[in-house]
């Protein structure tokens, strides 16, 4: 589904990202987790055709995006749902025409499904009164949620969502997390991704982390193992965001017994 192979890419004479590879099977669910300005972003921007590597191979749906034409890209992207971190909206359209766009121009759904498809996605979204209001009438976090309506609206064979959550209150990244998850119960062979500097929102989406610093991958697997059994940099960029949550809320997450004995 997703592959990279020794990935590099550099502004100049810095270097952005450093022999990435790993590879997304049909039906997986992964977060992509790193501090900010480790290259996530860069990464995705990659992945999607829309900028070129400096070195190594990327493979997505099969296409591959390193050598596609333009024409084979959008072929490609035709069935990939993408939410990024700004929202990405037209200004001059409304959230209604903003989401029928992405529609129009990627499904075959009639004018009375796609409209249908966005009264459900606004209502799941709690925000059904914004369907004629344009994006400069919204908050950063409407746009936020509007902006992953759309990815979703779709009913993408792979979604990408850049920081889905970032600046939200808890109560919608639950939502937004919610309603990802959601599009992944519908469909066991569609894969997700998500990129993110939270560690909380990453093992809550996701079992399998892949773990970006200084442009590298430094792990990639189970965030369980990764807490016990990882190097030093690993669990601590790990734990040190979670220590000092209550303690109920920490066995909701999953965390590994033997994390919670050391540390609380």
């Amino acid at each position: 589904m997703i592959s990279l192979q020794q990935v590099g890419k550099s502004y100049g004479s810095a270097k952005i990202l450093d022999d990435i590879s790993f590879e997304v099977q049909p039906g997986e669910k992964v977060s992509i987790l790193g501090p900010g300005g480790c290259g996530k972003s860069t990464l995705l921007k990659l992945l999607l055709g829309l900028e070129k590597p400096n070195s190594g191979s990327i493979s997505l749906l099969e296409r591959d995006m390193v050598h596609a034409s333009e024409n084979e890209k959008q072929e490609t992207l035709r069935r990939v749902g993408m939410a990024f971190q700004q929202g990405a909206l037209f200004d001059y359209m409304t959230v209604n025409d903003n989401i029928r766009f992405a529609m129009e121009h990627m499904t075959d759904l009639s004018d009375d499904e796609m409209e249908q498809v966005i009264d459900d996605l606004l209502l799941s979204l709690k925000l059904p009164r914004t369907k004629t209001m344009f994006p400069y009438e919204l908050s950063g976090g409407m746009k936020r949620r509007i902006g992953i309506a759309r990815a979703l609206a779709t009913d993408p064979v792979v979604a990408i969502f850049d920081e889905p959550t970032s600046g939200l209150d808890p109560v919608t990244s639950t939502i937004i997390l919610n309603m990802i998850k959601e599009l992944g119960q519908k469909d066991e062979s569609r894969t997700l991704l998500i990129s993110t500097s939270s560690v909380e929102i990453a093992i809550r989406f996701a079992d399998r982390i892949i773990l970006i610093n200084e442009g590298r991958v430094v792990d990639d697997g189970d965030w369980r193992k990764m807490m016990i059994d990882g190097d030093d940099w690993v669990r601590h960029f790990l734990s040190v965001r979670l220590i000092g949550i209550d303690i109920e809320y920490a066995r909701e997450l999953g965390l590994p017994d033997e994390f919670i004995k050391k540390h609380w």
